[in-house]
């Protein structure tokens, strides 16, 4: 009898906590092949990396051994690539796919003591004795704190700490705490601003909110609308998709100032690539400035409309050069284009090299975008033993072309 759901390739599954109904991708597989009865994200909800006790019911459960050195490893693997957005998801999945290698498949849960047992034994037998290891480690830290050796070579001995707990910019609870989220860099002196909400009518505030959204606070509406008449002041603004892009930005340009003044350097580089693609986009230059380019001229055809109104004209250029001389280039160039391509014997295999190369970007392309659009990332897939023998295999090939063209080459 199976353990979970069965369900056919492409299936859906309706998750037994939230209720949703998804792809049988968005579920873990037991052994036997059968689905989890929850979802991804609903299972490793409650999942903190660094506390086994929140994962190891979930381990038992999927009838993997726990091994402390192979989930350390994906989780400090996870850990530097962003520590702030791990989650659940973040290691579990990857370590089941690791547990039905080769190495690990004929294991089950219970024999999580022997494998951990066997671990500690060659630890003991081969590895650094744990008194001499943390001896080194705090002199490792010495060193580094009298700025003998670099953060680098501290950190890459030392064990991986949980990232410190982000905190909400809207919870005034957690701002006002004896921890804040950013490190305060010394007394700023408290000023009383005043009460902009308070000179807004009735008929103005629902203006501002029929127009910025009720998201926002009253100094908030007073910038944004403060912002989007400099801008219609500064240049030539007319359609909807124009007018309409530039509440975006202004909203855009709103967020980022509050995140680079709490701190938020990571949220706002984001907003900044976003404010400007928008700023190209709605083609908001010094050259789209209706006050200082308006007297200049951007066109030759502008020249000549000129100097037809105001009586004048352009007299007629005569080339005197030798035009042959043109046509020459032209065929020398020619030449040696043609030359370049036909004397060049490996140009096939480079041609062909490159096709393979572009249909894998291509297919890998395709791959992510079916993810987005089913709400998951490459991290949600779980790899087989085949996929492993498939890459390395890949590998092996491209690596025996490489060496063929260099020897055609010499």
């Amino acid at each position: 009898m199976a353990k979970g759901i069965i369900v056919e390739k492409g299936g859906k599954i309706c998750c037994s906590k939230c209720g949703k109904t998804m792809a049988e991708v968005n579920f873990y597989t037991y052994k036997d092949g059968s689905k989890c009865e929850l979802c991804k994200p609903c299972l490793t909800m409650h999942i903190n990396n660094w506390e086994p006790e929140t994962y190891l019911w979930a381990l038992e459960m999927f009838d993997v051994p726990y091994i402390p050195e192979e989930w350390n490893i994906l989780r400090d693997r996870a850990y530097q690539k962003d520590p702030y957005k791990m989650t659940g998801m973040s290691v579990f999945g990857k370590y089941l796919s690791k547990m039905k290698l080769k190495q690990w498949m004929k294991y089950s849960w219970a024999d999580t003591e022997m494998l951990q047992a066997r671990s500690a034994q060659q630890r003991e037998e081969l590895g650094e004795p744990e008194e001499q290891r943390k001896q080194k480690l705090e002199d490792m830290k010495e060193a580094f704190e009298n700025g003998e050796i670099t953060e680098a070579q501290y950190l890459t001995y030392a064990e991986t700490q949980a990232p410190a707990p982000s905190f909400e910019m809207g919870d005034p609870n957690q701002q006002k705490s004896s921890n804040p989220a950013y490190p305060v860099n010394g007394d700023y002196e408290e000023i009383e601003l005043v009460d902009v909400g308070a000179e807004l009518t009735q008929e103005d505030k629902v203006y501002l909110a029929m127009k910025w959204g009720r998201l926002y606070h009253a100094d908030e509406w007073v910038a944004l609308e403060q912002l989007y008449n400099e801008f219609m002041n500064t240049f030539d603004i007319q359609g909807a998709a124009r007018l309409d892009t530039l509440k975006m930005i202004c909203k855009t340009s709103l967020k980022m100032n509050q995140a680079i003044d709490c701190g938020d350097v990571d949220t706002y580089q984001k907003l900044s690539r976003v404010y400007d693609a928008m700023m190209k986009s709605a083609k908001f230059t010094q050259a789209q400035n209706d006050t200082d380019g308006a007297d200049n001229f951007d066109a030759v055809g502008t020249i000549i409309a000129f100097c037809e109104a105001e009586g004048g004209f352009i007299p007629k250029y005569e080339i005197k050069e030798d035009k042959d001389i043109i046509d020459t280039i032209i065929k020398d160039n020619r030449q040696y284009t043609n030359t370049l391509i036909h004397n060049d014997p490996n140009l096939s295999q480079k041609i062909e090299q490159y096709l393979k190369k572009r249909e894998i970007l291509d297919e890998q392309k395709a791959e992510k975008e079916r993810l987005k659009a089913e709400g998951k990332s490459v991290d949600d897939i779980e790899v087989s033993d085949k996929d492993f023998a498939d890459y390395y295999d890949f590998l092996e090939k491209e690596k025996s072309e490489d060496e063929e063209a260099e020897g055609d080459e010499e």
